[in-house]
C-alpha cells in the first residue's frame, strides 16, 4: 500500500478538509465552523493512535501531522485577528511565533540528528515538563485549543458557558505561546551550539 493511503494519513487529509471548511464558514456560520475546527483538532489525537495501531508510522505522516497542526492553528488565529480588531495584532504575533518555533524545532531536530524533539534533552525546564510529564502536552493543547474556539464563539454567542470556558482556558493559550517562544530559543541554541562545534 502506498504511504499516501495509510490510515493515519487519510485522517490527516480529513483534518485539512475540516480546516478548509472552517476557513470558508468562519465569518457566517459559527456553529459549523466550530465543529469543523474541533473535528480537525480531534483528528490529531487519532492519527498517531492509528499510525501505531496499524504499524503505519512514516516520515511523510509525521510531516503531514505537524503541517496540518500549523495550518489549522493559522486558520483560526487569522479569523480571530479579523474578529478582534483591537487586539488582532496579538493573534498575528501568535501565528508567526507558532510557525517559526515549530519550523526551527523541526530543523534543529534534523540538523542535530535527534530522534524526536519531544524526547530530546533540553536545558529549559519548562520544555522538559511540557514534553515529559505524562498528559501535560495533551492537557496544554486541549486547553489552548479550547481557548481559541471559545474566543471565536464568544463573538457570536452570549453564553455563560462559553465565557467561563474562555476565561479558564485563555491563560493556558498564553502559556502555550510562551512555551513556543522557549521552544524557538531552545532550537536556536542547539543549532548555534552544533555549528560552533564545527568551527
Amino acid at each position: 500500500m502506498s504511504v499516501y493511503f495509510y490510515i493515519p494519513n487519510l485522517i490527516g487529509y480529513a483534518r485539512v478538509v475540516c480546516a478548509l471548511v472552517f476557513c470558508y464558514t468562519g465569518s457566517f456560520d459559527p456553529l459549523i465552523s466550530a465543529i469543523a475546527y474541533s473535528v480537525s483538532q480531534l483528528g490529531d489525537l487519532f492519527d498517531g493512535m492509528a499510525a501505531r495501531r496499524f504499524k503505519q508510522c512514516s516520515v511523510f505522516g509525521s510531516v503531514l501531522d505537524m503541517v496540518t497542526d500549523r495550518f489549522s492553528n493559522a486558520c483560526i488565529l487569522a479569523v480571530l485577528y479579523k474578529l478582534y480588531p483591537t487586539i488582532g495584532f496579538l493573534f498575528l504575533w501568535a501565528l508567526a511565533l507558532d510557525l517559526c518555533s515549530h519550523w526551527y524545532q523541526m530543523y534543529s531536530t534534523l540538523y542535530c540528528n535527534e530522534k524526536h524533539h519531544k524526547t530530546a534533552v533540553s536545558k529549559y525546564k519548562i520544555l522538559e515538563i511540557y514534553y515529559k510529564v505524562p498528559y501535560m502536552l495533551f492537557v496544554m493543547v486541549l486547553l489552548s485549543e479550547t481557548a481559541m474556539v471559545t474566543l471565536y464563539l464568544n463573538v457570536f454567542y452570549d453564553w455563560i458557558v462559553i465565557q467561563l470556558l474562555m476565561y479558564v482556558s485563555v491563560p493556558f493559550l498564553c502559556l502555550k505561546h510562551y512555551i513556543n517562544f522557549i521552544q524557538l530559543m531552545s532550537a536556536s541554541d542547539k543549532i548555534i551550539e552544533k555549528e560552533s562545534n564545527k568551527i
